[in-house]
């Protein structure tokens, strides 16, 4: 039987320039605006909501928070040099102030430097490399930008970056070992403003357009000190030769910790329902694992687990926990399951794991 889990969110709002003079903190210095309590299961969940059809945005953010703790926040998608600015503005106030900070949940921002078939991403008429100076501050500014006016207290400054790695190496103009100093020079920023942001760069565990799994060796090249979580991406099923959860061997993420022994999270992680890797069973088989065989079990700190979208966007994808129109999939009660909380991941594993075991 489960427990009804409780998660208290604390909304932190600075009214006026007089509060802030009698507080300690300087205005340069300012704790995020969401404060999230880690809930007894030991991890958080969360997902993009999808509305389904003649559902609007308000209803799905809505329904989306009764099983969830966080959302991603990308804009319209936006580019970075321009997110802070619609962060502030109306679209920021209806879907981040509105629609998941006024539901509950959290918004985990990001921010990426990639472009289409892994180029820069740079405003029109700008041509840069990652080590171009210019292109650099703006980058910086535009991640300060968004801690200074949203005050996340999760963030993400560049998605999938190993992606640039494995097409660039790591010397030359656009060498990874550019970003990488990067990072770290905008991670101690960012503490310096915000020290209780928890800041993280996500990397992708597959390389989805080859079919095959990433160079982990690529976490060597940071500092573990700098990487508040060791967050990924990850779509198994699209490695060549896995179609079934039980075809990902048990150390497929823990092996990372040998590189970087941070709290694990993933931003995107999923299976599809198509009969081809399982169907419904199959997925819901791959939820369980990543909860438990795959993380929890292996020893790893799950921090926090994140659904690309919980409504399928297409027929031929199809990796949604709930269909077009609307009908959950056996995925989506073994999430609700998950939600609901239990006394400690030992107890998690146990109830997940003890009618396959028999």
């Amino acid at each position: 039987m489960y427990k009804k889990r409780t998660v208290a969110v604390y909304v932190f709002i600075i009214v006026s320039s007089l509060f802030i003079g009698c507080v300690s903190q300087s205005p340069e210095q300012q704790p995020p605006t969401d404060s999230l309590e880690i809930p007894e299961r030991g991890f958080l969940m969360g997902g993009l909501p999808i509305p389904k059809e003649g559902q609007s945005f308000e209803d799905a953010y809505r329904e989306a928070a009764l099983y969830c703790e966080f959302a991603p926040v990308w804009g319209k998608p936006t580019p970075f040099y321009e997110l802070a600015d619609e962060l502030s503005g109306s679209w920021g106030k209806t879907f981040v102030d509105n629609y998941i900070r006024g539901n509950g949940m959290v918004p985990l921002i990001h921010l990426s430097f990639i472009d289409a078939g892994v180029t820069l991403k740079t405003p029109p008429g700008m041509e840069a490399t990652l080590s171009d100076p210019e292109w650099r501050n703006l980058y910086k500014k535009a991640v300060l930008d968004v801690v200074t006016g949203s005050r996340p207290v999760y963030l993400s400054v560049g998605n999938e970056v190993n992606r640039w790695y494995e097409k660039y190496g790591i010397d030359g103009p656009n060498g990874f070992q550019h970003y990488v100093t990067l990072y770290e020079e905008i991670y101690d920023a960012v503490k310096e403003i915000s020290p209780e942001t928890t800041v993280f760069c996500t990397f992708a565990r597959e390389i989805v357009s080859e079919n095959r799994e990433a160079d982990l060796e690529v976490l060597n090249l940071f500092n573990p000190q700098k990487m508040d979580i060791l967050a990924f991406t990850s779509y198994p099923h699209a490695v060549q030769g896995i179609s079934r959860p039980s075809d990902i061997p048990d150390d497929y993420y823990s092996r990372a910790l040998k590189y970087m022994d941070n709290p694990l999270g993933f931003t995107e992680v999923a299976w599809s329902s198509l009969d081809a890797f399982g169907g419904e069973q199959g997925q819901a088989d791959f939820l369980r694992d990543i909860c438990g065989r795959l993380t929890i079990q292996q020893g790893v700190d799950l921090y926090f687990v994140g659904w690309p979208w919980l409504r399928d966007l297409s027929d031929d994808v199809s990796i949604g926990l709930i269909k077009r129109d609307g009908t959950e999939k056996l995925a989506y009660t073994v999430w609700k399951e998950l939600f609901m909380s239990l006394e400690t991941k030992e107890a998690l594993y146990e109830v997940l794991w003890t009618d396959k075991k028999e």
